[in-house]
């Protein structure tokens, strides 16, 4: 959370986008640590002033006009704090705002799913289970990262992890889940399951790596 007051918040959301079940992160994911919530929103001409909240923590921050109001949740990245800043608006200066390049308005529970959390302290990177694929193998793991896929296909989800490791080039940066349990993407997101490798599912589906039948990890 003191990320939060001290430069956190930017989202990957349009400007004049409205509540939403689904989410595009940024590049660097969601900053949100809780539910984010608006208090008080001063409309300008391209961007909007808001008051949020996440727990008991407020702050101020500037962001593209996504026409929100009080009340509503909004997803938020890292963003670069200004200090001492009058707003005309209110007759006051503020002793910081934080400037987000990025905003999404959401429902409750996305926002509730959407949150930064640490990983799991058992977890493997992405890259390390690729580059240790022949001794981890049919072994159960734990793995964590953002959600940045999500499909329905016979019974399960299919969800694309990556953690920032793991080579893009090479493929070894992006880790499918197989689980029943539902996640949003943009979420951060840990699952307990069984590695496998070199699977083929046919039909084209083949995966150098696959952890199988995962169920959700709790968090600290």
């Amino acid at each position: 959370m003191r990320s939060f007051l001290i430069g956190a918040l930017v989202l990957g959301g349009a400007a004049g986008c409205r509540k939403s079940s689904g989410t595009e992160p940024p590049p660097g994911g969601w900053a949100n640590v809780a539910p984010t919530v608006v208090e008080r929103a001063v409309d300008r001409e391209m961007t909007q002033l808001l008051e949020v909240r996440q727990g008991s923590l407020r702050a101020w921050i500037e962001v593209p006009n996504v026409r929100a109001k009080p009340g509503d949740y909004v997803l938020l990245g890292q963003g670069k704090a200004r200090r001492d800043v009058e707003v005309p608006e209110l007759g006051q200066r503020l002793s910081q705002v934080v400037d987000i390049a990025h905003v999404q308005v959401v429902d409750v529970e996305t926002a509730r799913r959407t949150v930064v959390s640490q990983a799991p302290k058992d977890a493997v990177e992405v890259g390390t289970v690729y580059a240790e694929l022949s001794s981890r193998a049919d072994k159960r793991i734990v793995v964590y990262g953002t959600v940045v896929k999500v499909s329905s296909a016979v019974g399960w989800n299919w969800v694309h992890l990556r953690d920032g490791t793991g080579d893009v080039e090479a493929g070894t940066h992006d880790l499918t889940v197989q689980t029943k349990h539902l996640v949003t993407k943009g979420q951060r997101a840990a699952f307990s399951g069984v590695l496998r490798a070199d699977v083929d599912l046919g039909f084209g589906y083949h995966y150098d790596a696959l952890v199988e039948a995962a169920k959700p990890v709790d968090r600290p």
